[in-house]
């Protein structure tokens, strides 16, 4: 009895420090990006990014407050995605930018707090090019 308590009691303590791993995403742009580079080619970060894209160019999220006309050149979003405990759906919780601009600014605001479908991990890093 007491050899079945240990490796429960430790497959308990593992799934929480892993939790808490999971719930932490980086505070800076290159931390971030890190991650994001790490995930990208894996099936599971393909298919919901193209669905989130999908949902954005739906409801012309990137549109909002003219933020395209901002700022000259491309602004490269990194959008963390993370789901609160006592919700059904994820959030854009941050946005972070590799310019700190207008243009990048109007882009933040636009997505952050942003409710979307579950993904398949949190932290959930998602790229965006907005040219």
């Amino acid at each position: 009895m007491k050899a079945a308590i240990v490796p429960i009691a430790a497959l308990f303590a593992l799934s929480l420090s892993a939790t808490g791993i999971a719930a932490e995403a980086p505070r800076s742009y290159e931390g971030v990006r890190s991650m994001w580079e790490k995930d990208r080619d894996s099936l599971e970060y393909r298919e919901y990014a193209a669905e989130f894209v999908q949902y954005a160019n739906y409801y012309h999220i990137d549109k909002k407050g003219g933020c395209y006309s901002l700022s000259p050149g491309p602004v490269e979003l990194m959008l963390i995605i993370t789901k609160p405990d006592d919700d059904k759906f994820a959030q854009v919780e941050r946005v972070l930018s590799d310019v700190d601009n207008e243009k990048s600014r109007c882009f933040q605001r636009s997505f952050e707090g942003l409710r979307t479908r579950v993904p398949p991990y949190t932290p959930f890093v998602l790229q965006m090019q907005m040219k």
